[in-house]
């Protein structure tokens, strides 16, 4: 008698990744307890943090007046205008390293970099201290911060108070907050060297990116960002503070259950030294790369996943190095570190790289479904999400795996339409970011 032939299981299914896709509802019930109990701060929760500004317009300025916008993220930092008329002015255009080879080593670390920050800002563009428009600026901080509504002899606004330090608001490691603590104002120190700049704005709006992403798109009823970290904001739909903005800083406190993290997600967190994985940490670029090589080493082990193994062995001795381009490029037909090795490789990794991809994008869809949830509940029927996302934009398949799990989440007659965003391309390949747009439309409408 033949024995019968063995079945193969899908290297992707022995490594356990459709693990979270397969109990997307359960991670939904979760995350939906997240929200419920941000008001409150029970537990579990993720942050319900005031933006100090309403998703509706107050009004609309009428007077000619200049944007200055700021936009410090967990990478570069970038520096642009929009004009009197309305036009879009680069300025700078950096990685975060570079404020640090330039900084002033006798001061605090954040002084140090808004002082080369506004340094480099005005010699780029010394009309701003002589403009006769008055100044409005819109500051974009990646982290998470309690913002208040402030007003001084020259200047009024929102500012923004350290907060979440330790928690997970501050996962990205940017150099010039290394030396911060819960409480800092962030608005009051750049406002002083503001002032020493000889630079003073009439208005000033500090906010987290997500919040600003959320004005990109007029009328939107949430902002998520899916780059190099994950993050969407909250709405308040209460007596007292319906149409509020707040920030729940939901990707980096939305922890996933242990049980449903694949080995190659083991193996990720013990090389860091960390006890558990959050929502973003599984779905956005900073942490992406190295999670996909997680996974390679681990599928090279793994019966199925043998073809794997010379690559794998390169990652390890750091013969290579795993990028979100190379990645992206692998599944769009256009990468290059993967040719040298066998087609058989390179057709084992592709599933591989997709399955992770396609898991990713699901995440980034919950947050989005998260993000609009309780609006949801107060009988909204059509929610708009401003998505400002470069893992949709570069990788194959990511917004539709998006929408695949925004759809599946929804409930019956309702619909959540996710409008993926674009930076907008100046000279010399500076960019206007979706936070920077949103920022000067809340200027303008606030």
């Amino acid at each position: 008698m033949t024995a019968p032939a063995t079945k193969t299981i899908p290297l992707e299914d022995a490594l356990g990744i459709f693990s979270l896709s397969k109990n997307l509802p359960l991670l939904a019930k979760l995350g939906e307890e997240f929200v419920a109990n941000a008001p409150q701060s029970v537990k579990p929760c993720c942050a319900w943090d005031a933006g100090s500004l309403s998703r509706k317009p107050h009004q609309t300025s009428p007077e000619p007046h200049l944007c200055l916008l700021l936009d410090m993220g967990g990478t570069h930092t970038k520096v642009g205008y929009r004009d009197s008329a309305g036009g879009w002015n680069p300025i700078l255009d950096h990685h975060n390293d570079w404020f640090e080879s330039k900084r002033d080593t006798s001061l605090p670390l954040l002084q140090a970099f808004f002082r080369t920050l506004l340094s480099e800002t005005l010699q780029a563009c010394p009309t701003l201290t002589t403009t006769k428009f008055p100044i409005r600026l819109g500051v974009i901080w990646s982290n998470q911060i309690k913002t208040k509504r402030f007003q001084s002899r020259k200047t009024r606004g929102v500012t923004g108070l350290v907060h979440g330090y330790q928690s997970g608001g501050y996962r990205k490691g940017e150099w010039f907050l290394k030396e911060i603590r819960n409480g800092d104002d962030v608005g009051a120190t750049l406002l002083a060297e503001c002032e020493r700049a000889s630079l003073t704005p009439e208005v000033m709006v500090l906010g987290n990116d997500t919040l600003f992403t959320l004005f990109a798109v007029p009328d939107a009823h949430a902002g998520v960002v899916m780059s190099s970290g994950g993050n969407c904001t909250l709405v308040g739909t209460g007596t007292d503070d319906k149409d509020e903005l707040y920030n729940s800083e939901l990707g980096g406190m939305f922890m996933i259950p242990a049980e449903l993290l694949s080995v190659g997600d083991v193996a990720f967190m013990k090389s860091r030294g960390i006890s558990s994985l959050s929502l973003e940490e599984l779905s956005a670029g900073t942490w992406f790369p190295s999670m996909v090589a997680s996974h390679i080493i681990e599928a090279a082990v793994t019966p199925g996943g043998e073809e794997l193994k010379q690559l794998a062995e390169d990652i390890q001795a750091k013969r290579l190095v795993v990028t979100n381009r190379s990645l992206s490029g692998l599944l769009g037909g256009t990468e290059t570190i993967f040719s040298v090795y066998p087609e058989t490789l390179r057709s084992a990794l592709y599933p591989l790289v997709a399955a992770l991809v396609g898991r990713g994008a699901v995440l980034a869809g919950l947050l989005c479904y998260l993000s609009v949830v309780g609006q949801l509940r107060a009988v909204l029927k059509t929610a708009v999400v401003s998505l400002d996302s470069s893992m949709a934009r570069h990788f194959p398949l990511y917004l539709e795996g998006m929408k695949r799990a925004v759809t599946a989440l929804s409930p019956q007659g309702v619909t959540i339409d996710l409008r993926l965003m674009a930076p907008i391309n100046l000279a010399e390949g500076i960019e206007i970011s979706v936070p920077l747009q949103g920022a000067a439309a809340a200027l303008t409408n606030h």
